[in-house]
């Protein structure tokens, strides 16, 4: 009676991996867009990368990029967090930013940037007017936006360590890192 209730048992967790395989696909694909967001590894050439991409599109000039060393994750004093996010996997980079343009292009970069593919959280954001003058669009010209934020990575623990990503230049066109 005991093996018969094991087997039944067994049978019933094979049927439930079976559906679940049969979803792997999906599930794939959907991890694959999670980690765009919150990748295994730093992938500061993705990112450089997409900073290019927000650049284009809301017409600013990116003049300042620099990575700071990641930093564990220390949840605040009271506060609950994911028990799967732990000072072992999930790192913060701090990231510096610096872009001119109209005082529009400057924030339209900071709210693509915001919610862009990458996830990034915005600690500081200072805009200053570097020039009195009238831009092709009408508006002041000469501004200056110097971004603070953090960066994230969620460290896949059954993946092999991540190969350093060189920052290069601001003038480089990155290609994106592989997945894992």
């Amino acid at each position: 009676a005991n093996v018969e209730q094991q087997n039944l048992l067994h049978e019933a967790k094979l049927k439930e991996l079976e559906k679940q395989f049969a979803q792997l696909d999906e599930l794939k694909a959907e991890l694959a867009d999670a980690q765009q967001g919150l990748p295994p590894g730093d992938e500061l050439s993705t990112f450089l990368g997409q900073l290019h991409e927000l650049e284009v599109s809301s017409g600013v000039k990116l003049t300042k990029f620099a990575a700071s060393d990641g930093e564990r994750y220390l949840a605040a004093p009271g506060s609950t967090a994911n028990a799967a996010v732990t000072v072992d996997n999930f790192v913060a980079i701090t990231i510096d930013l610096t872009v001119a343009g109209s005082q529009t292009q400057v924030m339209d970069f900071v709210s693509n940037l915001q919610f862009g593919p990458r996830l990034f959280l915005v600690t500081k954001l200072t805009v200053a007017q570097e020039q009195a003058g009238t831009g092709a669009d009408g508006e002041t010209a000469g501004y200056t936006g110097s971004i603070t934020g953090y960066v994230y990575v969620l460290v896949d623990p059954s993946a092999p360590p991540p190969t350093p990503t060189p920052v290069g230049s601001l003038d480089t066109k990155p290609t994106p890192s592989p997945s894992p």
